[in-house]
């Protein structure tokens, strides 16, 4: 119990508290037994490494610029728990950052070979929303939709382990209500055409969520409704 309450770090939210903590003895067991695989895809430079950071340490910084991610990252395990007595947990076998430069289509050709329990893609509010596809948030999105269900629907057999698909709109600190509610729209007409067979047991419609990764005047209210989106939706 020592050992677990070494590696805590605590974040208050409000009232509540999020706690992560690097699993040991039976809580490793049970993260290898029961723990989630979540996949983090989307456009480059999106905020998707900064949203693993913070994730499984609790680490919030000021807007700077970030190393290039080259290779697909895979974590350490680790719990987060979550509400004032900390009964919403969320084990997490395996977060993997897939790198930006590979495109939607390699994405989606990864998240298919994986299976993971959990998707979460990001684009970026500050990117076109059409144009080409390398910068337009809506031509990736759909590319990559486009590219996984086509995976699916040809291997309709095969077990698709998928419990929540969230789209998170990043940057949402440099955008106008007017134009998240806008890019929301076009996210969900896409998500809503071109993804049925990628679903696999999800029983809600996929989130699109506004967020921002960086020091800002909501703090981590944003990113924070994020996880314990992903920690309920995991739980059932």
């Amino acid at each position: 119990m020592a050992g677990i309450e070494a590696g805590a770090t605590l974040l208050k939210v409000g009232v509540a508290v999020i706690q992560r903590i690097a699993p040991s003895g039976i809580a490793l067991f049970k993260s290898w037994l029961k723990g989630k695989e979540i996949m983090i895809v989307g456009q480059a430079r999106s905020g998707k490494t900064t949203f693993v950071d913070y994730l499984q340490y609790g680490l919030f910084e000021d807007e700077k610029d970030t190393d290039r991610t080259i290779d697909a990252v895979r974590s350490a395990r680790f719990n987060v728990k979550m509400g004032r007595d900390a009964t919403l947990e969320l084990t997490v076998r395996s977060v993997i950052d897939v790198p930006g430069h590979a495109g939607p289509v390699e994405h989606a050709k990864l998240v298919f070979e994986r299976r993971p329990h959990a998707l979460i893609i990001f684009t970026d509010l500050t990117r076109p929303l059409k144009g080409d596809s390398e910068r337009a948030s809506a031509v990736w999105i759909r590319e990559f939709c486009l590219a996984l269900e086509a995976r699916w629907r040809a291997n309709r057999k095969r077990k698709n382990r998928i419990t929540t698909i969230i789209l998170v709109m990043n940057k949402s600190d440099k955008a106008e209500e007017k134009k998240i509610a806008s890019w929301k729209q076009a996210f969900r007409r896409i998500v809503d055409a071109e993804l049925r067979e990628a679903r696999g047991q999800m029983l809600e419609e996929i989130a699109i969520i506004p967020c921002a990764l960086v020091t800002n005047p909501e703090g981590t209210k944003a990113v924070d409704s994020l996880i314990a989106h992903l920690a309920k939706a995991l739980a059932r």
